[in-house]
């Protein structure tokens, strides 16, 4: 294991290309599409399998061939309309491909509509996502419904297009894990286990005792502890007197992470308290807040659906995520609250570097100096994409929403990380949550991902979407 894992920075997405067409339509504009779309990719930073046009059954079969023989290179299909296309072939080729699928069909243009150079890749689109709607084959369609492959909302597309692939790709075989028993108090984070293996989400659970063995075999003279050591001190302001706990956390985290590394995890969840503060004197917030920041989504409380949750919205913003309380009302304002939590928030989420404090919940009830590991800060100022969920009946279940952290800030004496966020209509989508019976956590990163995410789950994950009151979609 080495001590500079970082998992923000991610693999390169691949598309396969894929073009309709009909040969009854001009067909000196099929070969452009081909190099036109490839050129959009580059632009985007995207890689490309480049295939043949495809007209007949025949092709299609043979492009299905082309997929079979390419599995596991190419992260999603852009299915391009030069003109009308076919749509059976373009069913024939496309129906096993087992990742999402964006249709592009090219604009007419009104100085070109004559027989020699009309498109009619308008009406050509419709006809094709039919044939996969009949059938149940998800695919994926953004406005406009026709687009220049030069113009900036086919590069809009692109990116949402990615995102979408990015959430399928990374949601599929999760493995989590729940490091310890759920906090005995906290009922509200119960999940079923076996509702999550029937979305392809296995939970490797593990008790504290093999995590504290692991720290008591370390070795003082540990090499990657040492540079953990370093990589902390510049990661958060650590005070006078928390040396001894730093060099716990360094220690502390190595274990996890190697955990990580024996046990293949894609992110964790940790019994937080209070048995760590008993047995080795600091906090473990900034043992979750360092992984979250390096992109491991990491939440404590071992609240496994919201980690999930994180997750999700991780890779829809290809950044790190949080997970905060639903905490607190603000003043009059009855749009906007509270979100907080101690300290697990990722730095990057902060207005600036985090401050580390003795956790005063810790201090109250069993002294000063034995929590040292609360990273202290606020919120960044801007909009958000948030979710939270919940396993019930044998399904997985989640509510999603945008909201925004404003730029007015918390008084000076609240602890932890928190931040006032305000969202359209929050009363009547309290009520929501609370008739839906939604856990206390909100998971939640930067940006207005709500349509990206809502297409990876409602067509291709097919999570259960709970919609919230007054939600004006």
């Amino acid at each position: 294991m080495s001590a500079v894992r970082n998992t923000n920075s991610r693999k390169k997405l691949t598309f396969a290309l894929f073009v309709s067409n009909r040969t009854t339509f001009a067909q000196e504009i099929v070969e452009e599409a081909i190099a036109e779309v490839s050129a959009a990719l580059k632009k985007n930073g995207i890689g490309c399998l480049k295939a043949f046009p495809v007209a007949d059954e025949k092709e299609g079969l043979l492009y299905a061939e082309f997929l079979e023989k390419n599995r596991g290179k190419f992260d999603g299909v852009v299915a391009v309309f030069p003109n009308f296309g076919d749509e059976g072939s373009t069913f024939t080729a496309l129906r096993d491909a087992r990742v999402p699928i964006l249709f592009q069909a090219y604009p007419d243009e009104l100085d070109r509509m004559s027989m020699r150079f009309r498109r009619d890749a308008f009406c050509g689109k419709i006809s094709a996502v039919n044939l996969f709607r009949q059938t149940g084959i998800p695919c994926t369609v953004f406005p406009p419904h026709t687009v220049a492959p030069s113009s900036a909302a086919f590069d809009r597309n692109l990116k949402d297009f990615s995102a979408v692939c990015r959430i399928v790709k990374g949601m599929k075989r999760v493995r989590c894990g729940s490091i310890g028993a759920r906090c005995t108090p906290f009922k509200t984070v119960r999940f079923d286990e076996t509702a999550l293996e029937q979305y392809g989400i296995s939970n490797e659970a593990f008790d504290l005792s093999e995590v504290f063995r692991r720290v008591r075999e370390l070795k003082s003279t540990d090499k990657t502890v040492k540079e953990l050591c370093e990589q902390f001190r510049s990661y958060a302001a650590w005070p006078r007197g928390s040396e001894e706990a730093l060099k716990r956390t360094a220690g502390f985290t190595k274990v996890i992470l190697d955990m990580i590394d024996d046990y293949g995890l894609d992110l964790i969840t940790l019994r937080c308290w209070t048995e760590i503060e008993q047995e080795f004197r600091f906090s473990p917030c900034a043992v979750l807040s360092f992984l979250n920041n390096k992109g491991i989504a990491a939440n404590c409380e071992v609240d496994t659906v919201n980690a999930l949750a994180m997750r999700m919205l991780s890779l829809a913003a290809d950044a790190p995520s949080a997970c905060l309380d639903w905490n607190n009302n603000f003043g009059d304002n009855e749009n906007a609250c509270i979100l907080f939590h101690c300290g697990p928030t990722a730095g990057c989420l902060m207005q600036k570097k985090g401050r580390i404090v003795d956790h005063p919940m810790f201090a109250r009830v069993m002294g000063k100096g034995n929590g040292f590991g609360c990273n202290e800060g606020r919120m960044k100022p801007g909009v958000f994409t948030c979710a939270g969920g919940y396993t019930r009946q044998g399904k997985l279940s989640f509510f999603l929403d945008n909201g925004r952290f404003l730029e007015e800030q918390l008084p000076a004496d609240f602890f932890g990380c928190g931040g006032i966020a305000e969202f359209d209509h929050l009363q009547e989508k309290m009520v929501s949550l609370l008739r839906y019976g939604f856990p206390h956590h909100v998971s939640l990163s930067y940006g207005d991902h709500y349509e990206v995410v809502r297409e990876a789950v409602e067509s291709y994950l097919r999570y259960d979407l709970v919609r919230l009151g007054a939600e004006k979609r």
